[in-house]
């Protein structure tokens, strides 16, 4: 191969290994979101498992050998399913390349009743009429390693039929299953085609439409990851012009983004709260503003993301400072309280820009004139081109186009400064570089978590702060 057929395949091999991410992303967020709204994600194995089984009933006789190659995640599962349904008509064999990981994968292998072989018999298997592959799904890291590497290479020279289960194992890779059928789950994965797939068969293992319609933790691991050479800034910067009349508000918003990651968070005040506010976190930028000063305006719309309201008041002074912020500003833009009500009446302002608004009830009426529904508000979301949190017991959330719903929470969530706090959250998301839509599902979701979590610690006698302290905790379980 020379350098340039090289740079050519490590290019392919690069593009394939970032939409297989990109999948294995969608992937988990419906699984987990599946677990979320419905328990355990083993009835989709079955259905994935099962579907394995039928191609394979449909294009072979019955009565070969079927050796089952397996990895340790779900994929192996999904395979070993397949293997239990397929004995009565097949010889069987599942090959286990290093043992299973995945616990759904061993409670598969415990409800097979067939025979299973370790690595040391990997020549006397691969010597079966049908090879299932089962090593990995989608999202494998960098080229595959030994003993998989091997593995995949003997699978290949084997001069045997081969099924992939949901993508051929390595695919993207250097180092990849060469099969003449795959069954992928639920959609074709990018990348997948006739050449390195074979014949593809997309089944459908019956994911509910809600895994996708309502926030769950799955959202959340779409959270971008720090690079590592990154310097300050990078990560997201938060403008927050709010707490000019109730300064708690801005604080709130603020401590969520903190709590979020974010490289600088800025609240901009006037001299009203300008010493209150700056005497509650080192970690946050405080800092004076001037509605009458172009300099102020320039220094808020430097930031990766604006929250606009919260505490904010409706003062003559504020409502002309929403007005330029909005009109000048070239980020996204959160909307909230105080926000609302003076953007009510200076609809005109935000058409053609990034806008989030999250009204709850009250200020919905006021926001559109119209009573607080769903259908409402995929009507004035759709009119004006935003995106519109409508916050309730079930949040809707919806851009005229899709409609979404958050559930979860509890009573104790009317007290003040939830809504700053989700606010907060949702900007937040945004400034890290996250799709509107997506950051309010993580943010809807994420919100009615930590509250959920600070009952189960306090029951009904929990304080915003302790919702706040829940945000790292709940991070770290989903992104790593």
């Amino acid at each position: 191969m020379n350098r340039m057929q090289k740079i050519f395949s490590l290019t392919i091999s690069f593009k394939l290994s970032c939409l297989g991410m990109g999948y294995y992303d969608d992937m988990r967020h419906d699984d987990l979101n599946y677990e979320y709204l419905y328990g355990s994600t083993y009835p989709l194995m079955k259905n994935a498992g099962s579907s394995v089984a039928k191609v394979i009933e449909k294009n072979f006789a019955s009565g070969q050998k079927v050796c089952v190659v397996c990895g340790t995640g779900n994929n192996a599962g999904d395979a070993i399913v397949a293997a239990e349904l397929l004995r009565t008509k097949f010889e069987v064999t599942v090959l286990l390349v290093n043992g299973l990981k995945s616990e759904l994968a061993k409670k598969a292998l415990q409800e097979y009743g067939g025979n299973v072989v370790d690595a040391s018999h990997i020549d006397e298997c691969l010597a079966a009429d049908i090879i299932i592959d089962g090593i990995f799904g989608v999202g494998i890291s960098g080229e595959p390693k030994e003993p998989y590497k091997s593995t995949i290479e003997k699978i290949n020279a084997s001069g045997k039929k081969i099924v992939s289960v949901d993508v051929p194992s390595g695919l993207g890779t250097n180092c990849a299953v060469r099969p003449d059928i795959t069954v992928t789950f639920t959609s074709l994965k990018y990348g997948m085609n006739k050449e390195n797939s074979g014949e593809i068969i997309v089944a459908d293992i019956g994911i509910p439409d809600d895994v996708r319609k309502y926030a769950g933790p799955g959202d959340l691991i779409y959270y971008p990851r720090p690079d590592p050479d990154s310097h300050k800034g990078m990560n997201g910067t938060l403008g927050i012009v709010a707490g000019w009349e109730y300064h708690g508000s801005s604080v709130i918003a603020a401590l969520a983004a903190e709590n979020l990651g974010l490289d600088l968070v800025r609240i901009y005040v006037t001299n009203k709260n300008y010493e209150i506010v700056s005497s509650y976190d080192p970690g946050i930028i405080v800092r004076l503003f001037d509605y009458k000063r172009q300099a102020s305006y320039e220094e808020v719309w430097r930031n990766s993301a604006l929250l606009i309201g919260p505490g904010l008041g409706t003062s003559h002074e504020a409502e002309i400072a929403l007005k330029r912020l909005v009109n000048g500003s070239a980020v996204p833009i959160v909307i909230d309280a105080d926000g609302i009500t003076l953007l009510s009446k200076h609809l005109s302002i935000i058409k053609g820009k990034k806008i989030v608004v999250t009204p709850h009830k009250n200020e919905f009426r006021k926001l559109t004139g119209t009573e607080p529904n769903e259908e409402n508000a995929v009507e004035f979301a759709k009119e004006k081109g935003i995106i519109i949190v409508l916050k309730g017991k079930v949040d809707i959330i919806t851009d005229g186009k899709e409609v979404h719903y958050a559930k979860g929470g509890n009573a104790r969530m009317t007290m003040g400064g939830t809504g700053d706090l989700l606010a907060g959250l949702i900007s937040s998301f945004i400034s890290k570089g996250i799709d509107p839509m997506r950051s309010c599902l993580m943010g809807t979701y994420l919100n009615k978590r930590i509250g959920e979590l600070a009952y189960d610690k306090k029951g009904l006698f929990y304080k915003i702060t302790d919702m706040i302290d829940e945000i790292p905790s709940v991070m770290a379980s989903y992104v790593r």
